[in-house]
């Protein structure tokens, strides 16, 4: 055919072929396998001793939600409770009644997430009626809690098989829930029996170290900037009350119920985290309470011992 050219085709010994790339012949590169983890290196670091212990007892500040109006509304509802005269211990006794009520039954709502034995309606009874018949005297706020050992010991007996606790240890747990909570209550009750001016010096102390405590601690990066903030500020309203003779307490006297407030209202916080499976579990009317667990019990008690004393 014309006007066409067939040329041959070269042979490799023209040099026809490509040259082959050394790397497609090759392969990739190997990769080095990464070294196998010993048991050490598959087990969670372990926490500090002090990250330990804040995290199983510190207090875990909640700042979400209106907090302060929440503040606010406690401090005039305390007030409230002891502005009238006559209906005093009643009003004081009834606030208390419901925070303790409350706080016992989120103590034991808490622990039933791990095991379940403790009667929460019987905690929540206990600690409610304690404050209200501590304004009867100290003879029947024995006998209630007396009764709420029954109680305790009855309803624990009824759950049977449910209960994942033994017997005593489930009634113990329900009596500690609602004898802590019910009981610093109730030692609020009886100073404002013993002395009013006692009651309420008391009741600022909690309010200053709490609001303190809030302010500061829910900031800081420690556990202790918050309680020693709420430490200064009861010596601050202490050098105030000193000056000006707030009865019952004279002179310098005031200042050894103070140091005992700074000391035991942290303690109490203390307390309340190892009420709870976890410091952080919801417990908001046990958080309320907290600061009072330990030093409205010694004071209620020492108020006693101090008022016989100056009489003499």
């Amino acid at each position: 055919m014309s006007g066409v050219t067939f040329r041959d085709v070269p042979t490799a010994a023209e040099g026809a072929v490509a040259p082959v790339d050394p790397g497609l012949v090759a392969g990739p590169p190997a990769v080095e396998a990464p070294p196998k983890p010993t048991p050490a290196d598959l087990l969670p670091p372990s926490p500090s001793p002090r990250t330990a212990f804040r995290r199983r007892y510190g207090v875990v500040y909640d700042t979400q939600g209106p907090r302060l109006r929440l503040g606010v509304l406690w401090a005039a509802s305390v007030t409230v409770s002891l502005a009238a005269a006559p209906l005093r211990p009643y009003g004081l006794a009834t606030l208390y009644a419901v925070v303790a009520g409350v706080a016992a039954m989120q103590v034991v709502d808490a622990w039933h997430e791990v095991r379940v034995g403790a009667d929460r309606w019987v905690a929540a009874l206990g600690a409610s009626s304690l404050p209200v018949l501590a304004t009867l005297g100290v003879r029947p706020l024995g006998i209630g809690l007396l009764a709420t050992v029954v109680l305790a010991v009855a309803a624990s007996s009824a759950q049977g098989a449910e209960r994942d606790m033994p017997l005593f240890a489930a009634a113990g747990h329900t009596v500690f829930a609602a004898g802590a909570c019910g009981g610093a209550a109730a030692s609020l009750v009886l100073l404002a029996d013993y002395e009013i001016g006692a009651v309420i010096i008391l009741l600022v102390y909690l309010m200053v170290y709490d609001a303190s405590d809030y302010v500061v601690g829910s900031g800081a990066t420690n556990g202790v900037e918050g309680p020693l903030a709420g430490a200064l500020f009861i010596a601050a309203v202490t050098a105030v009350f000193a000056v000006t003779e707030v009865p019952p307490f004279r002179g310098v006297d005031i200042w050894t119920f103070a140091a005992l407030a700074a000391v035991a209202c942290p303690a109490g916080q203390l307390l309340a985290s190892a009420m709870l499976p976890r410091a952080g579990a919801c417990a908001p009317a046990l958080r309320r309470l907290d600061s009072a667990l330990i030093v409205a019990p010694a004071w209620a008690g020492l108020i006693g011992l101090y008022l016989q004393r100056a009489g003499a």
